[in-house]
């Protein structure tokens, strides 16, 4: 077990993975640390804790020490609390409580997340688009759809634009490429925004190139074959 929550109740998230998650491993969705309070089945839903002071796994042999208010790191490759960033380490928050050497863990406060307000208190599920496009339907409304693994040609495709769905797709990994399509069905269907006319039968793209974890688009129906973009972060374009 990575983590171990030392608080009460805090702020969680519904999360669905798709692969297993342990009790107690911190997962990393950018601009979010998250906590799992117990294990999620791949492709189940379940929750993550995302605020409050955890009990992070450190080396207890000759491992960091800590001081109150030092910032305290996670190593995603080795699973060790850490004092320094670096390749693979992402920032978890303050310590709360001294570590010495010899301990095996150290107590740190969780960071504030970054994530627009509405998306914490949607349905978050994990896309692998690697093997064909990933096609939403109305169970799908209202979820972030947190996209892991991109690929140069499939994406994840919207359905017909109707009233009352609204949708958020995410980048859930630095460097790949996001591409929301828009229903192949319906060809007059069209994205638009803010200063964003729309071309029918084209969707959005974030590329490779300038993607990075946590750009996001939320879309909503605004009319007649007209997806809106409701608000959006990172480098996005119209598709050719």
């Amino acid at each position: 077990m990575n983590a171990t929550r030392v608080t009460g109740e805090g702020r969680k998230i519904k999360y669905t993975p798709s692969a297993i998650i342990a009790t107690g491993a911190i997962v990393d969705l950018g601009n979010l640390l998250g906590v799992a309070e117990r294990a999620i089945a791949a492709s189940a839903v379940g929750a993550l804790d995302t605020e409050g002071v955890f009990r992070l796994t450190k080396d207890g042999t000759d491992g960091p020490v800590f001081a109150v208010g030092d910032a305290v790191f996670w190593d995603l490759v080795n699973e060790l609390a850490v004092r320094t960033g670096g390749s693979g380490c992402v920032y978890f928050g303050q310590c709360v409580a001294a570590a010495g050497t010899n301990q095996a863990w150290v107590d740190a406060q969780l960071a504030p997340d970054e994530l627009p307000e509405y998306a914490a208190d949607l349905l978050w599920e994990d896309v692998d688009v690697s093997g064909g496009d990933k096609t939403l339907d109305i169970q799908d409304c209202g979820k972030c759809m947190n996209c892991t693994v991109g690929d140069a040609a499939n994406g994840i495709m919207l359905p017909e634009a109707a009233a009352g769905l609204e949708y958020v797709i995410r980048c859930g990994t630095t460097g790949q490429r996001v591409h929301v399509k828009t229903n192949q069905d319906e060809t007059a269907d069209k994205v638009a925004g803010p200063n964003i006319a729309g071309t029918a039968g084209k969707g959005r793209i974030l590329a490779a190139a300038t993607s990075r974890k946590g750009d996001y688009v939320q879309l909503g129906y605004g009319a007649a074959h007209t997806w809106m973009i409701l608000a959006q972060r990172g480098v996005w374009a119209e598709e050719a």
